[in-house]
């Protein structure tokens, strides 16, 4: 099987969209849980209070986006592992016998 260069950066967007998609999810839900224990747990938190409310829409939207990261993780793994599977591919087709010339490519190729 022949890979051409446009599968090649196919396989290579598709991980880094899922990758900037996970790390984004995981922000958010850091910055949920953050702002979480910010609160004060002596404030009072009766119910249908203003603070109570805020505290409730922050917990909510931090387990949301726990619900929202483990399917960001898989496909994230699932990307990774095609690339990996594209890379092997390449490599067998350029026979290349020490890994620093690989290394040592010129990158200006994938500029835009």
């Amino acid at each position: 099987m022949i890979m051409n260069d446009h599968e090649i950066l196919l396989a290579a967007l598709r991980w880094n969209a899922a990758y900037e998609n996970r790390r984004a999810i995981g922000a958010e839900k850091r910055r949920h849980e953050k702002a979480l224990k910010a609160y004060d747990p002596a404030v009072s938190r009766a119910l249908f209070t203003p603070a109570e409310r805020e505290y409730s829409r922050i917990r909510s939207a931090a387990y949301d986006a726990g619900d929202r990261l483990t399917p960001a993780r898989r496909k994230e793994q699932t990307a990774m592992r095609n690339l990996a599977k594209v890379c092997a591919v390449v490599r067998s087709q350029q026979r290349v016998e020490d890994a620093a010339e690989v290394i040592d490519v010129d990158l200006k190729l994938l500029t835009y």
